[in-house]
């Protein structure tokens, strides 16, 4: 039977991601146990396994989702100790990172920065979660731009082509193509200056 000083062993030496995936994988009936019977050492033990050698080499991986289901057991586990583990706080922030990560690489920006908005406001000099913050804000105008800017190519598209063929003489009234080329003109400048205002911010003006 497996013990906790066998795992302790295992996740203490240097092992490839996926090693650590599986070892957890393999052992979670005991992991779950050790939660279950509710002792503050046991819980702490497990979480940290739980999220150092099991959530992040998920997330180094790919395994995106299945690293937020573990995450939202995570936090489970953490109210039973809530308040009577030193611990706790370092494993709440450290889930938190992690959910704003896995929701980041998932493109779910304005999502992954609930989470960074936290870190940032309980560590406004961390310079991992204010990038972390930045660059969502700047990939979520991005997204929001993008598709401005891809249907005002689109029409500018159909401008060029309907003044080339001709058809029965219709011409696209030039105020109409005039909007459209502003348009698409506009949503790449504006990227491009939010963007550099995104990054000269200080973090307490930006939440």
């Amino acid at each position: 039977m497996t013990t906790k000083e066998e795992l302790q062993a295992f996740f203490n030496r240097e092992n490839e991601d996926r090693k650590l995936i599986e070892k957890y994988e393999e052992n979670i009936l005991f992991f779950n146990y050790l939660l279950g019977n509710g002792r503050r050492e046991d819980i702490e033990f497990v979480t940290h396994i739980k999220l150092f050698k099991y959530v992040d080499p998920l997330l180094k991986k790919g395994y995106f989702t299945k690293a937020l289901n573990v995450l939202d057991e995570i936090v489970n586990d953490l109210e039973n100790i809530r308040g009577q583990s030193e611990l706790y706080e370092m494993y709440s922030e450290q889930s938190t990172f992690y959910k704003g990560v896995s929701f980041g690489l998932l493109k779910k920006h304005r999502k992954s920065n609930q989470y960074f908005k936290q870190l940032v406001k309980k560590q406004p000099t961390n310079d991992n979660y204010i990038g972390w913050y930045k660059s969502n804000k700047k990939l979520h105008i991005d997204k929001i731009l993008n598709r401005i800017g891809i249907v005002a190519l689109c029409f500018v598209l159909i401008c060029i082509v309907l003044d080339i063929v001709k058809i029965q003489d219709f011409k696209v009234p030039v105020v109409i193509e005039a909007i459209v080329w502003i348009t698409l003109l506009s949503s790449i400048l504006i990227s491009f200056v939010w963007k550099k205002i995104i990054d000269k911010r200080k973090y307490n003006e930006m939440l």
